[in-house]
């Protein structure tokens, strides 16, 4: 009891000490506290040394050698190069027939069944997954070193000889369905399925998922099919890094993925032709009704820039200075100042053919007008108003932060060194990256600002009660009403005449 007084009492005495240094203002000595320290320059980006084998079959096999970790991780890429349709009920099959597809690749492959399947990738002290994304579908396997041989057995019996069993089919519909069903109660995911729609219009990337239609009309014959059609070994990428005999891993690699044989009907599937996307002609809001609820969600932007467009980093850079991040200007105007929303950010979303810049928030009802307002004024201030240093530089680090911590696993250093092949980045891309974010310039924000941050024909999705909101939102823009499939809701007179 005696230590445990003196210990209570000592701590107390540290407390008290604490509060009064705080109480106490800092001397001029240490009003360098004050001053953040400047960043270096950043170090030069030294990735090991990656070898390249192109198979006959069109494949590429990449080989990153490193033995700091006792682990091995592989990346399989597909292209898929889905086709835009006008009919929405074609875009919907084949958008279902893409993921259904991607999803069963790991559910039986080769002479093993699913359960099989993933009781040996267990066994080996690994795991592996595979799912599709809006330009390609990927298969990605990590397991403890001394077995990726073994492992890589069976991620080439996933890729070329998948089985897609009827009963995981089934299971797939049924899970898939329901899946959807709550997805379709959330605004946030409401709000970005319809803004892709308004922006993308006819083409595969409109779509956030595919409808329970599409999805129910699925079989064993049609994802085969599908399979054949476009999941081929040309323009595909293996990358395998980590901790491995390259002379030994390479053989092994040739001898399964050669294996990966194209058909005449694979041979046809060409490169998509250039497609034109929906160019709006004024300002429009697009309001999803939810009835009883209390908050909104919100979706303004548009159109901006693939992957390899010159204008990328320089949006980048604009992205990061107006809404990615606690310090970026739409938080600290919308949430900090205005108090509007507890959460608002924006995005870049940069594909293959086609991409979006867009500003989203969660605020209550009554403000949602003057909240819009507030993030359409932000995209005008950083077209007109030019960054100062400090800001952008800021922004920079960001970036550069975010990209050094993407590169710090194996699992990011395949996805990324796969998505130069991929996407058609360049050979030197990564290694230039914090290059390229460094170089962007005050005018050319401003510029990417002008171009992309549009405030005369920005698309705004808003998905909330309608009855609270559309009064508000008429000061915007045209309103234009939908129910939560996306359809055109039927006026409030009209439903009570229907009822009676």
């Amino acid at each position: 009891m005696f230590f445990l007084a003196v210990l209570l009492a000592l701590a107390g005495s540290i407390d008290s000490a604490v509060i009064a240094q705080k109480r106490r203002p800092a001397s001029n000595s240490e009003a360098w506290r004050r001053v953040p320290p400047k960043p270096g320059s950043p170090r030069p980006l030294k990735l090991p040394s990656a070898r390249e084998v192109a198979l006959d079959n069109g494949l590429k096999l990449v080989f990153v050698e490193d033995h700091r970790t006792p682990m091995t991780t592989v990346f399989v890429g597909i292209p898929l190069q889905l086709q835009p349709f006008k009919d929405i009920g074609a875009l919907n099959n084949q958008a279902a027939l893409a993921e259904a597809a991607a999803d069963l690749l790991t559910e039986g492959a080769g002479s093993r069944t699913s359960e099989e399947l993933a009781r040996e990738v267990e066994t080996l002290g690994g795991r592996i997954s595979s799912t599709a994304n809006d330009d390609y579908a990927e298969v990605i396997g990590s397991v403890v070193a001394e077995n990726v041989e073994r492992m890589m057995s069976m991620l080439a019996d996933v890729v070329i000889r998948p089985r897609f069993p009827e009963n995981e089919v089934a299971l797939h519909k049924r899970n898939r369905i329901q899946n959807l069903v709550v997805q379709r109660q959330d605004p946030a995911y409401l709000a970005s399925e319809q803004f892709d729609r308004v922006v993308f219009g006819s083409h595969p990337y409109a779509l956030a998922s595919p409808n329970p239609a599409s999805i129910e009309a699925l079989n064993r014959e049609k994802i085969d099919q599908f399979y054949r059609s476009h999941f081929k070994p040309r323009g595909s990428v293996v990358v395998i890094a980590g901790d491995f005999n390259l002379a030994r891993i390479t053989e092994t690699a040739r001898a399964l993925f050669s294996q990966w044989k194209m058909t005449p009907e694979r041979e046809s599937t060409s490169e998509q032709a250039p497609h034109q996307f929906p160019n709006p002609a004024l300002r429009r809001v697009y309001l999803i009704d939810r009835p009883g609820s209390e908050q909104a969600d919100i979706r303004i932007g548009g159109l901006a820039v693939t992957r390899t467009h010159p204008d990328y980093f320089p949006l980048l850079v604009t992205n990061a200075i107006l809404g990615a991040g606690t310090n970026s200007r739409l938080f600290l105007n919308i949430r900090e100042r205005k108090g509007f929303a507890y959460d608002v950010y924006s995005a870049v979303d940069a594909m293959r053919y086609g991409g979006t810049v867009v500003g989203g928030a969660q605020t209550r009802s009554e403000v949602i007008g003057p909240a819009i307002k507030e993030v359409l004024s932000e995209f005008d201030r950083l077209g007109r108003i030019r960054v100062t240093a400090a800001e952008l530089q800021g922004a920079k680090n960001y970036l550069n932060g975010l990209f050094s911590l993407a590169l710090s696993t194996e699992g990011g250093v395949t996805e990324r060194i796969a998505q130069k092949y991929l996407l058609d980045l360049g050979s030197n891309y990564l290694e230039s990256y914090r290059t390229m974010i460094e170089s962007v310039t005050p005018e050319q924000v401003q510029q990417a600002a002008r171009k992309f941050l549009s405030i005369e024909r920005p698309v705004i999705v808003v998905v909330g009660d309608a009855s609270k909101l559309r009064n508000q939102l008429e000061s915007i823009g045209r309103v234009e009403v939908l129910n939560i499939e996306g359809k055109p809701a039927k006026p409030v007179q009209q439903q009570l005449t229907l009822e009676r």
